[in-house]
């Protein structure tokens, strides 16, 4: 079994105004190739911050992130925006399309990441065939050319979603990602990341609060008091 994400002993605290909040306390989690893992836990429980840290959005305190034995922790910033942008795809809550590009453009937009503006067409030509792939298989091929506003929440999740598998990345992180929707267009959502694991063997990490979601995964560990235990 390849173990593709190893975290160990994370710690991680912020302030709020004068007071310091401790979250992660010690969090420790291996993720293998090719598994489905839910983290759940009470709100405010440091799920979220996990996920961040997990997909090197945010730094730990201290302790260790490695992805394929790289210790994410020891690379400079650029290192880290270039292993999130070719290694991990995130999806979120709250979706994060930009109102003003279409659906293409959107789901296209990590390809051009990182690449003078120059060389951003040129380099996401090459994917442009995989989104339009992308959005035909979630049902959004009559969409193509809807601006984010134009959608209902489960089509711009499933935007959120062919944006985030556009560069193929080895471990995709889901920040519940039903939140935002009714349980009918939430279970869709849930159908899209279940065929992705399922046939195309997709690592993803989901977080959630719901245990009936959770259900769904290979396996589910619990944040408690900073640290992961097992659910």
């Amino acid at each position: 079994m390849q173990i593709l994400l190893e975290i160990t002993d994370v710690h991680k605290t912020y302030r709020i105004g004068p007071a310091l909040v401790p979250v992660l306390t010690g969090a420790s989690l291996s993720v293998a190739a090719g598994e489905f893992v839910a983290v759940t836990g009470a709100s405010g429980s440091g799920k979220s911050t996990l996920l961040h840290i997990a997909g090197a959005l945010d730094r730990a305190d201290s302790g260790t992130v490695s992805f394929k034995g790289q210790a994410l922790n020891r690379m400079s910033s650029g290192q880290r925006h270039v292993m999130r942008n070719r290694s991990f795809g995130f999806v979120f809550q709250l979706y994060h399309l930009l109102p003003e590009l279409n659906v293409l453009e959107n789901v296209m937009l990590p390809a051009m990441v990182a690449a003078p503006t120059w060389m951003a067409l040129v380099r996401a030509r090459p994917r442009k065939r995989q989104a339009l792939a992308l959005l035909e298989e979630f049902g959004l091929k009559e969409r193509l050319h809807h601006r984010p506003g134009q959608l209902s929440g489960g089509e711009r999740q499933r935007v959120a979603i062919a944006r985030a598998l556009i560069n193929e990345p080895a471990v995709l992180l889901a920040d519940e990602p039903t939140g935002n929707l009714d349980p009918k267009t939430g279970q869709t959502i849930l159908d899209v990341l279940l065929r992705l694991h399922k046939d195309k063997g997709q690592t993803i990490v989901l977080v959630t609060h719901d245990p009936q979601i959770a259900a769904l995964a290979d396996r589910t560990v619990r944040l408690l008091d900073g640290r992961v235990q097992v659910a």
